[in-house]
């Protein structure tokens, strides 16, 4: 995988993730710069699932809750942070099958987990989010059953692993990096001037 345009990285159960996302939209809607969002799971399995008490995701949110008033979300931490791979195999899905609506998919997929407390984790879960941007029940459901896109979020945790980006949120374009969570001016600029 290598990637010409911009990119964000991203894990859609890390808080900080969600806030840069919404930023970089921001930063697409005045500048016309558009930013491809790659799904990189920062704990992939067989590492074990943890609860947002763990000191790496309690830092994170930490880091987010107050961001989040910025945007009038107020997030929800859910007891588990469950592996993210079966919902960024459903962003592929519906990037295969060309579905315009895959940006509000990404969001529907933060919002469930980040604001509602869902546990993304589920296939029934997930089924129902993609069923809501017009995915098909059954095909989605198959799809998500048999991995189908294993192989895809496995190459982009590579390429991510590849530019030493495995903690997203890493805003990449070019050979330069913007690491961590940023505001929109810093977003902005850095895409302007690379």
């Amino acid at each position: 995988m290598t990637n010409k345009s911009p990119c964000l990285l991203i894990d859609v159960v890390d808080p900080l993730s969600f806030l840069a996302h919404l930023h970089v939209r921001s930063v697409e809607q005045t500048t016309g710069i558009l930013v491809e969002r790659i799904p990189v799971e920062l704990r992939p399995p067989p590492t074990e699932l943890i609860g947002v008490g763990h000191p790496f995701w309690l830092q994170r949110w930490e880091q987010a809750e107050p961001r989040a008033e910025e945007f009038n979300l107020s997030l929800r931490k859910p007891r588990l942070v469950p592996w993210s791979r079966k919902a960024h195999e459903l962003l592929c899905h519906a990037r295969a099958a060309e579905l315009d609506e895959t940006g509000e998919l990404l969001d529907l997929i933060f919002e469930a987990f980040l604001l509602k407390g869902k546990d993304i984790g589920r296939v029934d879960v997930l089924v129902g989010i993609g069923q809501s941007v017009g995915l098909e029940l059954s095909e989605t459901k198959a799809v998500l059953d048999i991995d189908r896109y294993e192989a895809e979020v496995t190459d982009a945790l590579d390429y991510a692993r590849s530019q030493k980006a495995e903690v997203p949120p890493v805003l990449i374009r070019g050979h330069k990096h913007l690491r961590g969570f940023h505001n929109r001016e810093a977003i902005g600029t850095f895409l302007a001037t690379t």
